[in-house]
């Protein structure tokens, strides 16, 4: 194009180029610019967090740390408790309790049991690590002294468990005898079943002159392990649960310690052989076996079944199962106490009256006295630790005329007297003497002892 001037002028074409470049390159170091900002952003407090928790403890693999070892990824971590004082060598002192976050801020978006499970290892909501934590020797052994001692039946102690806390047995019932030898129980109990003498209908009754021929104990054992290591007996076992209102520092380290219990229980089943688990799969000839000696009126299950044999061929432990029920609704119906030799004592009126937690009273009392008496003739051995506290530590319930073992529908009594001041009604008014005041002199002894005796 030529203009007036005679002159040529530059085209205009490159230079529009020049401004859209230039325009597109401001633009694009503007997004650059903000998009490291975003990253540093993001660094800076991905590294805040990780400067809180040990690189053991981000990383996806378990390294073992002792139970004190704990740690948050949290952004705010929950409060510790107060510190508590326990005796050296408890589960408490020795698993570091007192460095635990509080119970319902470990487990409040957790869609579980409420146990936890070896090593402790716990998630929150969207599967974050939350905090870990591995056992010590220290701690492991502490554990070991604890749960190894606990009587299956009085894990969790319901108001059914009166027996097994009250009667003295040359071969007690633990989760140590339960786990000791699964394998050897499960082969003695083979071993039984294969001779004639052992093979009790129910019309034949009991026998328990063949507890020791016929591996009576076994029975027991074999049947609990299956209820524990398979049949969910872990989680269905009663606990105590305290809700956040008004919760104390002691009462959730008793659920921390309820917790460490059955994680115990977990890994010591996880140890076990699948090969064990009654199953008609695996043993269908001792489930056909079991189920023939079922009454057809009254199933009960094999496991049960396991039970009442083994009271019935002379395991006193299973003696003294009566049924029960669990704070989660799960009903076991063993009845050994039908069989064994403690048969009349847990069907007489004496002991269902004592086993009710009522307050004391001259009437109650002298009944005791005489009650302990006639079992003294039998030479059956009782705790009297245990019948002390029953009976001389509140809370005491009013009870219906008719009587249960469970405290279903009972009114808490505030007024009551106390077991000293009951005892010297009896002595006013003459009421004990000859083997009555021995059994009342040694229960005197006894409260003094436990300085319950006011």
């Amino acid at each position: 194009m030529t203009h007036k001037n005679g002159r040529t002028s530059p085209n205009p074409i490159p230079q529009r180029h020049l401004w859209i470049s230039g325009i597109g390159l401001v633009l694009g170091l503007g997004v650059f610019g903000l998009f490291f900002i975003f990253l540093t952003s993001k660094d800076s407090k991905t590294s805040s967090i990780e400067a809180s928790v040990p690189s053991e403890i981000a990383s996806t693999s378990s390294v073992p740390q002792p139970f004190n070892a704990v740690a948050s990824i949290a952004a705010n971590t929950p409060p510790k408790l107060p510190h508590l004082d326990f005796p050296p060598g408890s589960v408490e002192e020795a698993c570091g309790v007192n460095d635990f976050v509080w119970y319902h801020d470990a487990f409040s978006n957790l869609e579980s049991d409420n146990e936890i499970h070896w090593p402790y290892s716990i998630f929150d909501a969207s599967g974050k690590l939350a905090f870990f934590f591995s056992e010590s020797e220290e701690c492991r052994t502490a554990l070991d002294n604890h749960v190894n001692a606990i009587n299956p039946y009085l894990w969790g102690e319901s108001p059914q468990d009166g027996s097994f806390a009250f009667f003295e047995l040359e071969n007690p019932l633990t989760l140590e005898r339960v786990f000791t030898d699964p394998l050897g129980d499960f082969n003695r109990l083979k071993d039984a079943l294969d001779r004639p003498e052992c093979l009790l209908r129910q019309e034949s009754g009991s026998n328990w002159e063949l507890q020791e021929s016929c591996h009576a104990d076994a029975f027991t054992n074999y049947a609990l392990l299956n209820r524990f290591c398979f049949h969910e007996g872990v989680r269905d076992r009663t606990k105590t649960y305290y809700t956040e209102d008004h919760l104390t520092p002691e009462q959730d380290r008793f659920m921390w310690k309820q917790a460490l219990e059955g994680s115990w229980v977990r890994k010591k089943c996880a140890e076990i052989s699948p090969d064990l688990k009654l199953t008609r799969k695996l043993h269908s000839d001792l489930i056909e076996l079991l189920v023939s000696m079922e009454d057809p009126k009254n199933r009960k299950g094999t496991i049960t079944m396991l039970i009442e044999l083994a009271a019935r061929l002379g395991d006193e432990a299973a003696g003294l199962t009566q049924g029960y029920s669990t704070n989660r609704g799960t009903i076991y119906l063993e009845l050994g106490a039908n069989f064994g030799r403690f048969k009349a004592v847990l069907s007489s009126r004496s002991w269902k009256d004592l086993q009710l937690k009522k307050e004391p009273s001259r009437e109650r009392l002298l009944n005791t006295f005489e009650f302990l008496v006639d079992l003294s003739r039998t030479q059956t051995k009782f705790d009297w630790n245990w019948l002390v506290k029953h009976l001389c530590t509140p809370p005491y319930f009013e009870y219906p005329s008719i009587y249960h073992i469970a405290t279903i529908g009972t009114v808490q009594s505030t007024d009551h007297l106390s077991c000293r001041a009951v005892i010297n009604e009896l002595y006013t008014e003459e009421l004990v003497s000859g083997p009555v005041l021995e059994m009342v002199d040694q229960f005197e002894r006894t409260a003094l002892e436990l300085d319950l005796y006011d």
